[in-house]
């Protein structure tokens, strides 16, 4: 069986180049076929046999529907973007020893090896805790074109899964969406919307803002995708709507 610590990052150096190539065209999505075309309901076919690594196939996943997006993107074998070419790579501060000092991990004449400590910041005023702090809900952001036809694929493939199924309690949708390959760790539970559970998926990956709500409706789901803020301290679930979802029929 194949390595799991080799295809990860091959997996990330994928996605990546395909980020990094389609994320400057916004309209990329425009003019292409249906959502839905690209990747199948099915689970992904080439899920790795005995591979407990959630986490792994959906990148697997997620590179496959981003390809399908991003035609001139590479679907592999290319070498890795350099740092500097990677968003928020520009300009990295150079580090600065003084005379007589190593750069870190170099032994010194005393064989010690010097660790870098950065200016201390001044201490900030104590204060008492006073219970958890709430929560301010993030506004919405764009998506870019790679990722509304990215968006689409995704919506399209579980409003085909939960298609008749007749879902109406949260567990059950959890186990369908990680069916699909969703990991348990990007789904996440939201209130009710007019008495029917409703879900958020974190498909952010490589500096991404895609995400997806999921709502039961009837005998299938109501699925749109939304932008989140691309930082880990943002949840998807803290993010407002600028437009919420229609009210699911009964």
């Amino acid at each position: 069986m194949r390595s799991t610590s080799f295809l990860k990052p091959a997996l990330m150096v994928a996605l990546g180049c395909v980020v990094l190539s389609g994320c400057g065209t916004q309209n990329a999505g425009a003019g292409r076929s249906p959502a839905g075309g690209t990747v199948s309901a099915a689970p992904p076919s080439d899920a790795l046999p005995g591979d407990d690594d959630a986490e792994l196939r959906f990148l697997a996943l997620m590179t496959r529907t981003a390809q399908g997006c991003a035609p001139d993107a590479p679907e592999g074998g290319g070498s890795a973007p350099a740092p500097e070419d990677l968003p928020g790579g520009e300009g990295a501060p150079a580090p600065r020893y003084g005379p007589g000092e190593t750069p870190p991990g170099v032994p010194n004449a005393e064989g010690e090896i010097p660790v870098p400590l950065d200016d201390p910041a001044p201490p900030g005023p104590i204060r008492e805790s006073t219970g958890p702090t709430p929560v301010e809900p993030v506004e919405e952001v764009l998506l870019t074109g790679v990722e509304e036809c990215d968006g689409g694929e995704h919506a399209e493939r579980v409003r085909e899964a939960f298609g008749n199924t007749g879902t109406t309690d949260y567990r059950a949708m959890r186990e369908r969406l990680t069916d699909l390959g969703y990991p348990a760790s990007r789904i996440h539970r939201m209130p009710d919307r007019a008495g029917v559970p409703r879900v958020r998926l974190d498909l952010r990956v490589m500096g991404g803002h895609l995400a997806l709500e999921v709502t039961t409706a009837g005998r299938g789901v109501i699925v749109e995708a939304f932008g989140a803020p691309e930082t880990e301290d943002v949840k998807v679930t803290d993010v407002r709507r600028e437009r919420e979802p229609d009210t699911p029929e009964s």
